[in-house]
C-alpha cells in the first residue's frame, strides 16, 4: 500500500530543496530519500517524485489557479512553504482522479499545520477549497477564453530564494 502521506511530505521536501538549492528534482529526491531522518519507502518516493514532476510540468496552470483563488495575493509573494504545499495539492487534484478532493485538501492542511506557519493551514484550506470547487464546476466558455487571453506567467524561478 502506498504511503501517500509520506509521499506528499516527500514531495514538499523535494520541491522546497530544489527551489531553494536550485538542484534537479531527481538529485534532491535521491539525497532526501536516503537521509539520516530515515529512508523513504520506495512507493512513497515514487508517488512523491511523480507529484513533484507534475508540479514542474504544469506549473503555469497551477499558478494561474492559485492566482485566481487568491484575489489579493500574488503567487510569488506567498511564503515558500505555503506556495509549495498549494502547488503540490493542486497537482494532485488535477492529476490523481482516484484521490478524493477532500482527502487532497485535508492532507495539504495537515502538512501545512506540521511544517508551515500558524495560520497557513487556514489559508491553504481556503485556497484549495475554492480551486476544488472551480475544478468541479468549471467557468463558462466565455470566462475561459477571457482567462486564456491573459499573458501566462511561469512558476517562480528557482533562482528566487526570497521566502516573503
Amino acid at each position: 500500500m502506498i504511503s501517500r502521506r509520506r509521499g506528499r511530505e516527500f514531495t514538499m521536501q523535494v520541491l522546497y530543496a530544489s527551489e531553494v538549492g536550485g538542484e534537479t528534482l531527481e538529485k534532491v529526491a535521491d539525497r532526501i530519500a536516503t537521509s539520516e531522518d530515515g529512508p523513504v519507502p520506495a512507493d512513497a518516493k515514487e508517488y512523491g517524485l511523480q507529484l513533484a514532476r507534475t508540479v514542474r510540468m504544469r506549473g503555469g496552470e497551477i499558478d494561474r489557479l492559485i492566482q485566481g483563488a487568491s484575489e489579493h495575493w500574488d503567487v510569488s509573494r506567498l511564503a515558500v512553504l505555503d506556495r509549495i504545499i498549494l502547488r503540490m495539492a493542486i497537482a494532485e487534484l488535477i492529476s490523481e482522479p482516484d484521490v478524493p478532493s477532500k482527502v487532497c485538501i485535508n492532507e495539504a492542511v495537515e502538512i501545512a499545520k506540521k511544517f508551515s506557519a500558524e495560520n497557513s493551514s487556514r489559508f491553504v484550506n481556503g485556497i484549495l477549497d475554492a480551486i476544488s470547487r472551480q475544478l468541479l464546476n468549471p467557468p463558462p466558455e466565455s470566462e475561459i477564453s477571457e482567462l486564456e487571453s491573459k499573458p501566462e506567467s511561469a512558476p517562480e524561478s528557482e533562482s528566487n530564494k526570497d521566502e516573503s
